[in-house]
């Protein structure tokens, strides 16, 4: 398996894990926004949290059902790719909503101010 295919078979894994952790708003079926970045200063812990901490604000776009972020975890497993800084998961009930979401401003901002300036390779898997 490719570095792109295991880390989506372990976000898509993490993913089916979280869902089953408990209740939640979303409805059974949604459509998931699965954003993977690398820092241009890979491990910088304070990029790492700025990321995370300026992240909160896609929470405020209409549509968004939930979001889960966190930095990589490393691990000696083989299957596990934990080469990533940072990784989150955006729900939507439908494509629409995640459509509007990509060109809400508070997305666009925090993509052209916080992401760009901070990350060399972003990965985007979205799934249904």
């Amino acid at each position: 398996m490719n570095h792109a295919g295991r880390v989506l078979a372990t976000l898509l894994l993490t993913t089916a894990l979280l869902a089953c952790a408990g209740p939640d708003k979303a409805p059974a079926r949604t459509l998931e926004h699965v954003v993977v970045v690398w820092l241009k200063e890979p491990g910088n812990a304070a990029h790492r949290q700025m990321i995370l901490n300026e992240s909160e604000v896609l929470r405020e776009i209409p549509g968004v059902l939930s979001l889960k972020s966190g930095s990589a975890i490393t691990s000696e497993r083989v299957i596990v790719d934990s080469s990533f800084d940072v990784a989150l998961i955006v729900s939507f009930t439908n494509r629409s909503d995640m459509d509007a979401y990509l060109v809400h401003p508070l997305h666009v901002q925090l993509v052209n101010e916080t992401l760009k300036p901070l990350v060399t390779k972003i990965r985007v898997f979205d799934f249904q």
